[in-house]
């Protein structure tokens, strides 16, 4: 970049800026540019100072002594100089002042000059000196402590004392510590994931952070800490830093360790002799199951066979009653297998875009009978219009049919059953719900749990294996949604929810007449950043902009697609908003905040099932310049990606 054109970008960014004196200075030191705060602090107009060596703002011994020189050296050298000290006014007044001076080198790498940033802060100085002679004397009492690490921080986190405590703890001493800043105790992933600063944040914000967790000691071994910060102020309630206390628990950490692992081979062998029961409990109750069916099947085939004088109205009976009896054997076994299937990984899903409604109404037509025969009234509340998910429907079947057949069994003879269809925001949601038995509070944790019967007894009113809602959990979980039971107790009846995700496209929907000449828009040489926590509808983005001709790069949740969007800068970013961890709200916040050259202006459309006009509003407020509500169509996704990518590239 051209010098004028550096003093022009200069310009637009910190003209306006006065609590700091921001100016940039060439090679020699000469000063180059000028702004507001500059002026205000330091007390010239620009036209008097440009042009003139920034080595009149040091006092005059400073000078004389090459300082102003040197600290362009080190700045040159190391990249950074920093420091606090006396400056000069116009006036010749003295300020105390914070610098900090950066080297500016151009996009060949060559010296191009210095950033010289200035802040006032006389009155921090004067605080300080202020409360220099309390601090001696807390000094003194500070340094006969041993048993704890004792020292204070700047209000950047910087050591600016060292007690004897912690150079016992710790390894340092106080002049290899002080002007150190504080994160060199913490392990590299805290330091990495910005907890030194987050802990400073809460002290004050809360007025006192404490925790205890891991810190590295200076010869790199790390041991477990009690730590206490405590922001320090000023009488105008200026923070002047931190105090921060730390305690080795190393040892009182092992003591509970090993209590710890006692407990827990205690509670592992407790869950195996439990596990054991349980399963004691349930080859009982598979036993009786196959033999009730099994005596009825081997006692009529029997019948029929040695008793040839049977009429034909006893023959008909015989073989309904084998008929059926082996249904209820061959449901028992399927139980099983789907159980041993999902418990080893190798249930395999076929999904497509399934109309939930359309499942729920096929299931009651199943159940029904069942229903009618015990006078139970089925009710099914559907919504006019169908909200798609994708998933396999035989095993969405099964799921909707075993909540059905579970509450049809548990309802007593005249009660009702009613299940209804709703969209959720993102997702859909099947409630069944009915006025049975209900579920005692202390089994109502347990109800989704495998050979987990409320009675497993031989006296239990209910037959079955307890598996049904079992394999509902986990099919439903394999589809990337949730399952819950909920009941008032025992006599009051039980309500079982699904939610799944809603379908982010709609994939193979017939347009309508108007929309079925435009064609979809191509996406040659567009990259597009595809962020969404649920792989199905990511990989149906993802294909729906491939075949329009774009590469796609993909993350399953913000700090993924923040990662993606850093290493390689796409030119779209396409984002779910609802992610577990942060949001795409949060994901937003970030990548605003980037600079411009690191992605900070990439274009972002959201993808959402939050469709009112204050979600659109808030959307475009967070930063998203696109706002596409769940089910999108192929051709308005390409065409928003398009769009956008268009204003940057100019037209495809």
């Amino acid at each position: 970049m051209s010098v004028a054109g550096a003093q022009e970008h200069f310009h637009l960014l910190v003209a306006g800026v006065e609590d700091y004196a921001i100016f940039l200075l060439d090679p020699e030191g000469r000063v180059r540019s000028w702004n507001a705060g500059a002026r205000k602090i330091k007390g010239y107009r620009a036209e008097e100072i440009v042009g003139q060596h920034f080595s009149r703002f040091y006092p005059p011994e400073e000078v004389a002594a090459g300082k102003p020189d040197r600290a362009l050296e080190i700045a040159q050298a190391e990249g950074r100089y920093r420091e606090e000290g006396w400056r000069v006014r116009k006036d010749g007044s003295l300020f105390w002042a914070s610098v900090v001076i950066s080297a500016v080198r151009d996009e060949s790498g060559q010296p191009n000059g210095f950033l010289k940033i200035t802040r006032d802060l006389t009155d921090r100085k004067r605080a300080e000196d202020a409360l220099r002679e309390s601090e001696e004397r807390l000094r003194l009492m500070v340094e006969a402590v041993k048993d704890y690490a004792i020292f204070m921080l700047d209000s950047e986190g910087f050591v600016a004392s060292w007690n004897p405590g912690a150079e016992r703890i710790k390894g340092y001493s106080a002049a290899e510590i002080l002007g150190s800043h504080f994160s060199r105790f913490y392990p590299a992933a805290d330091v990495a994931a910005g907890k030194p600063g987050k802990e400073l944040a809460t002290a004050v914000e809360q007025g006192r952070y404490e925790e205890e967790g891991w810190r590295v000691r200076k010869d790199g071994t790390t041991f477990w800490a009690s730590v206490i910060i405590t922001p320090v102020w000023d009488e105008k309630r200026t923070l002047r830093g931190f105090a921060k206390v730390t305690q080795d628990l190393t040892g009182r950490l092992q003591a509970e360790q090993q209590q710890l692992q006692l407990l827990r081979e205690q509670a592992a062998r407790a869950e195996a002799e439990k596990t054991n029961r349980l399963k004691d409990e349930f080859l009982a109750v598979l036993s009786h199951e196959l033999r009730t069916p099994l005596n009825a099947i081997v006692g009529w085939a029997h019948l029929l066979r040695a008793a040839p004088h049977l009429d034909q109205a006893q023959v008909a009976r015989g073989l309904e009653a084998i008929d059926r009896n082996a249904t209820i054997q061959t449901q028992i076994v399927s139980d099983v297998l789907d159980i041993s299937r999902m418990t080893s990984g190798k249930v395999r899903l076929a999904p497509r875009r399934v109309d939930p409604g359309e499942v729920v109404a096929a299931a009651i037509d199943t159940v029904r009978p069942a229903a009618d025969a015990k006078r139970i009234e089925v009710r099914a509340s559907l919504p006019e219009r169908p909200a798609f998910v994708y998933a396999d429907a035989d095993r969405l079947q099964q799921v909707v049919w075993n909540v059905l057949q579970n509450a049809v069994k548990f309802t007593p003879a005249g009660g009702r059953v009613e299940a209804r269809v709703a969209r959720r925001d993102s997702h859909v949601e099947i409630t069944v719900a009915d006025t049975g038995v209900g579920i005692a509070p202390d089994f109502l944790p347990h109800v989704f749990e495998s050979f987990r019967q409320a009675d497993s007894s031989s006296s239990r009113k209910h037959g079955g294996l307890g598996l049904g809602l079992s394999i509902v959990k986990q099919l439903v979980e394999l589809h990337g949604g949730r399952v819950e039971a909920r009941s008032e107790g025992e006599g009051k009846g039980a309500t079982v929810s699904v939610r799944l995700p809603l379908m982010p496209l709609v994939v193979d929907a017939s347009p309508a007449p108007a929309e079925a000449e435009r064609p979809t828009p191509r996406l040659g040489g567009v990259c597009v950043l595809v962020v969404d926590d649920h792989p199905d509808a990511r990989e149906l983005v993802s294909i729906a902009l491939q075949h329009a001709g774009a590469t796609v790069v993909t993350a399953s949740g913000a700090a993924e697609g923040l990662a993606a969007l850093r290493e390689r800068r796409p030119d779209v970013l396409l984002c779910d908003l609802e992610m577990p961890g942060e949001s795409g709200y949060e994901l937003m916040k970030k990548v605003r905040a980037l600079p411009a050259d690191a992605g900070g202006l990439t274009p972002a459309i959201a993808l959402t099932a939050y469709a009112r006009d204050e979600d659109r509003v808030r959307t475009l407020l967070a930063g998203f310049q696109r706002h596409l509500p769940k089910p999108a169509r192929p051709d308005e996704l390409a065409a928003a990606v398009a769009d956008l990518a268009g204003t940057i590239r100019g037209p495809l």
